[in-house]
């Protein structure tokens, strides 16, 4: 059960007992931003405190480095019956082909404490409706949510659906946590979430395109070492510079704005506007979010 106490200013902190049931890449990466010493704070500012994390052993080298890493909070648990039990908000971190047998299974040993237990899915295949019917939980308990692994330090954003902190029955407390830990945008629907979800299926593109610019700059004859160097970095100031302020609309069309006329770098966006880069992008996009929605296999056919 979940536990509520009163911080220095008599503001109620809410204890969370977090459960995985699968422990990935992301179910490492979000356990291990709840569990950072030094994300107590930002956690703390937003009236909660981690109290425990349980984790399936699966896959192994992800939970005993948590475990190595976090001994006073993290407990390795050898079924998915064991997480629920000792949680209260369980993360649902396993492939799209064992979530029917693993939510079964649940479900038939009566582990679900209704109006306790909050279900929090990883899976991007999953739809909210077809976990309520699975675990027979409260909507306002059950959750889709995206992520990508930079969550372990507090970078990056976090998906939600449904909202949890603008309904009559959400779960403030939800919000709250996933923005300490770095942020956190709700989605209405279906249709938005994976929308949504697209720009972050595009992590491999933008690598991609950082590999590409290295490999130009080796055979113009930079060193390798300095050619990977310069453009990480470099592509990392870009970001910075963009991150800011982010939250206004405007932001990206104003660093556009910025690029002196007739310039170098406005003459590169040209050029790639010209050959029609962006117009293939935003095809390439489109691709992903129809494999998405299950209407074609996301490949596109050459020209």
């Amino acid at each position: 059960m979940s536990a509520t106490t009163a911080n220095a200013e008599d503001k109620p902190t809410h204890k969370i007992r977090a459960g995985f049931v699968g422990c990935g890449t992301i179910a490492s990466s979000i356990a291990t931003s709840l569990a950072k010493p030094a994300h107590q704070t930002h956690l703390a500012q937003n009236s909660l405190a981690l109290s425990s994390i349980h984790v399936t052993r699966r896959s192994e080298s992800k939970s005993k480095a948590l475990k190595e890493n976090f001994p006073d909070v993290v407990t390795v648990c050898e079924t998915a019956e064991e997480v629920v039990r000792n949680s209260d908000l369980v993360f649902l971190c396993v492939l799209p082909q064992h979530v029917e047998g693993v939510l079964g299974e649940l479900k038939e040993k009566g582990v679900w404490r209704k109006g306790e237990h909050t279900l929090v899915s990883l899976v991007s295949t999953s739809k909210v409706d077809d976990l309520i019917q699975k675990t027979s939980l409260p909507p306002n308990h059950v959750y889709k949510m995206i992520c990508l692994p930079p969550i372990a330090n507090r970078e990056g954003c976090v998906l939600l659906q449904p909202p949890a902190s603008n309904s009559e029955n959400g779960l403030p407390f939800l919000k709250s946590m996933l923005d300490a830990l770095g942020g956190c945008v709700e989605c209405p629907t279906d249709d938005v979430m994976n929308a949504m979800m697209i720009p972050g299926c595009m992590m491999g593109s933008m690598y991609g395109v950082m590999r590409n610019t290295r490999d130009w700059l080796v055979n113009k004859g930079v060193p390798p070492q300095d050619a990977s160097y310069f453009v990480g970095r470099s592509y990392l100031s870009i970001v910075q510079d963009a991150e800011r302020n982010c939250n206004d609309p405007h932001r990206f069309d104003e660093l556009i704005a910025e690029q002196t006329p007739g310039g170098l770098n406005e003459q590169g966006l040209r050029n790639l506007e010209k050959q029609g880069v962006f117009d293939r992008y935003d095809r390439a996009m489109d691709a992903i979010l129809s494999r998405l929605e299950g209407k074609t296999d996301g490949n596109l056919d050459l020209e």
